[in-house]
């Protein structure tokens, strides 16, 4: 893996689909929140894609050597009025979870919307990163990383 990484192995115990087949192996990447709970997995899938919003209970971890699917957070601010007029974002002065980033820094934040965006770092103060989640690379693919389908092929 190409920041130093080796991705969790799971095991798919949901009912085979297109994606996903039951009692299959995945190679997974991190944990991330959809709809203000952290169950999203990011998983290759058996068209070697990795995709996010993948419930986290429809799979059974096997192996996670480098501790990729950890529940670790930073509590970060807001320093810009940047997003104070977006209906879901971020608001100057507020803290909000961040849970990792990517190899360009751009932090993966808990907002407004209650899931998880990306945003620049400078865009925030940290207040708390127990972890150290947040000075290091930790999420596998660069948001920044040119076309969209990029970013969710390892």
């Amino acid at each position: 893996m190409e920041n130093g990484f080796k991705p969790a192995i799971v095991r798919y115990i949901g009912p085979s689909d297109e994606q996903f087949t039951n009692g299959q192996t995945y190679e997974a990447f991190f944990v991330e929140y959809w709809e203000g709970e952290r169950n999203s997995l990011h998983v290759r899938g058996n068209n070697g894609r990795v995709t996010d919003f993948n419930p986290l209970e429809d799979f059974e971890i096997i192996s996670d050597e480098d501790n990729l699917l950890n529940f670790y957070e930073a509590t970060v601010r807001c320093i810009t009025h940047e997003f104070d007029d977006l209906l879901s974002g971020v608001t100057y002065g507020e803290e909000y979870k961040a849970i990792g980033r990517d190899k360009d820094g751009m932090y993966l934040v808990l907002d407004d919307s209650n899931c998880c965006y990306f945003y620049p770092a400078s865009d925030f103060e940290i207040v708390a990163d127990e972890h150290n989640i947040l000075s290091r690379r930790s999420v596998y693919y660069s948001y920044n990383g040119g076309d969209e389908v990029k970013k969710y092929i390892y």
